[in-house]
């Protein structure tokens, strides 16, 4: 299709979008900003198992054919490791020409030379301290020894297979844990990974809104109390930015392990936030049903977005 302008025609822009999509139905940890953590949301009736590669092929060729995806992260709320072809998933986004990332806690590993010589773009270590009494605050059921030994089995994985991936590790700042900054920047920059710190925060929207109208479980006043900038006041800054579109939403879909289309990245698991089958509906019927759900209202009113953003840096 062509659009007339003047004597000239010219072909439509087609939309660009980031896709996550959650290849394993589990996380191995527990953390407390987490919806798997602090069990936002009924999650009993979740989809279980993991997606195969030829599932994950049927939903990049159809997205392909939509419109132009940016970029695949092989993850939202699970743990993509724990999937035992974790390679040939990100060898079927590879195959495509598509850029593929995966962040991970890092408490599994099994092929580290398997996994980096798929041609992985990028690895993410998502972690909260250098110490296994600070690191386990943060990410509860978590082991960080046997994080540091997989970062050193990663680097030495990555020198053997001569891989590209860039490899950063994802510091989440509390309260407690700014000391242990400096000696695990140090690592990360030793084994040559990329090091970013950032302030942590609470996930999903669900639980953002119902702590920011005072509902508040004692384990969740506890996580509160941990964060550098309060809820609070971070979100009286969110708050006045009175934004009335949301990037979340605009320019990132979300995929379950299932295959279904769901509400955000930033909401829950709920039931309720299933969009539907992303192979089965249009994207711009996806598009359609996700602008008319009532919890994007509640979440734009509250700066929501900007917070995930890190706009209270």
């Amino acid at each position: 299709m062509t659009v007339v302008l003047g004597e000239e025609t010219a072909t439509p822009l087609v939309k660009n979008y980031v896709f996550y999509v959650d290849v394993f139905s589990y996380c191995n940890l527990r953390c407390p900003s987490c919806p798997v953590g602090n069990k936002t949301g009924h999650t009993d009736h979740l989809p279980r198992g993991l997606m195969s590669p030829a599932l994950l092929g049927e939903i990049l060729d159809k997205a392909l054919s939509e419109c132009v995806v940016s970029v695949i992260g092989l993850y939202n709320w699970t743990e993509p490791l724990l999937h035992p072809e974790i390679a040939a998933l990100i060898r079927t986004v590879k195959d495509r020409g598509i850029p593929c990332v995966v962040s991970s806690n890092l408490n599994a590993l099994r092929n580290p030379e398997e996994l980096l010589a798929s041609g992985l773009d990028a690895l993410r270590i998502s972690l909260s301290g250098f110490t296994q009494p600070v690191y386990v605050i943060g990410h509860r059921g978590g082991n960080i020894e046997i994080v540091k030994a997989n970062m050193h089995r990663l680097a030495a994985a990555k020198a053997a297979t001569g891989a590209a991936t860039s490899i950063n590790v994802f510091y989440h700042r509390y309260r407690y844990n700014e000391c242990e900054i400096k000696p695990m920047s140090a690592l990360s920059h030793k084994l040559g990974f990329g090091f970013e710190s950032t302030l942590a925060y609470v996930m999903p929207v669900e639980k953002i809104i119902a702590m920011a109208q005072g509902q508040q479980s004692p384990e969740d006043r506890e996580l509160l109390s941990n964060l550098v900038v309060p809820l609070d006041r971070a979100l009286a800054v969110t708050s006045r930015t009175n934004k009335t579109s949301c990037s979340l939403l605009e320019d990132i879909i979300t995929i379950d392990v299932a295959g279904n289309a769901m509400l955000c990245c930033g909401s829950s698991m709920e039931r309720g936030n299933v969009i539907g089958s992303f192979l089965n509906l249009p994207l711009d019927e996806i598009q359609r049903r996700r602008r008319e759900r009532t919890l994007c209202a509640s979440c734009l009113q509250l700066g929501i977005p900007d917070y995930f953003a890190g706009a209270i840096e």
